[in-house]
């Protein structure tokens, strides 16, 4: 990744989980560990699936298809807790993160995107110093739809001041680059800290 590539953006919107930081073993384990408690398996396969939406909506789905999942938020919650025991283990993607600093230090605008709740996007950030490089946090709190629908981006693009196409999205998930070129948004599509892909919406 080079940013002279994407210069004439105002605006940069990454996803957090799997985009910016190598956290994605971490949520496969969580909630592997949650359905073993409760008897039940969870491939990671079905994670990586889901990847990008609220943790709510993936456990509600497990539910929805006859597991033993009780009470979505307790479910939800004891998945946290797995979670945020890995969070001092996770570390950002060096290239990606490479990217945001140049940006950030030219001026761009910098937003993160997520379907993780804000208290554990700032768990995260604060744990891996990303804090100082962000300027606006939008997570499955400040949203009524998540990925594939763009309101995350579109909410994520409003802070910041700024119109849909004056902003590169970044995701690794399917749900994360729907949203966002459903949302109006180019989108640079994220694999393991290598771009993949470069959508680019017709105006």
């Amino acid at each position: 990744m080079n940013f002279s590539n994407i210069a004439s953006y105002k605006g940069l919107i990454f996803d957090l989980d799997g985009t910016l930081i190598d956290s994605m073993p971490a949520h496969i384990r969580a909630w592997q560990m949650t359905a073993n408690e409760r008897g039940f398996e969870i491939r990671k396969e079905d994670v990586i699936k889901r990847a990008g939406s609220s943790s709510y909506d993936i456990a509600l789905y497990y539910k929805q298809q006859g597991m033993n999942v009780g009470d979505v938020d307790s479910f939800v919650e004891r998945k946290i807790a797995f979670y945020n025991a890995s969070v001092p283990t996770i570390k950002v993607f060096p290239k990606v993160f490479s990217l945001l600093k140049d940006a950030h230090a030219k001026g761009v605008k910098i937003a993160v995107g997520t379907g993780s709740r804000t208290v554990n996007v700032q768990k995260v950030l604060s744990c891996i110093d990303l804090e100082p490089y962000i300027d606006v946090i939008v997570s499955a709190d400040d949203v009524q739809h998540h990925k594939p629908h763009p309101e995350t981006f579109w909410v994520a693009a409003k802070k910041m001041g700024l119109k849909p196409e004056s902003c590169l999205v970044f995701d690794d998930a399917v749900f994360g680059i729907l949203a966002a070129i459903n949302g109006g948004f180019d989108c640079i599509e994220v694999d393991n800290d290598i771009q993949k892909n470069y959508f680019q919406i017709e105006r």
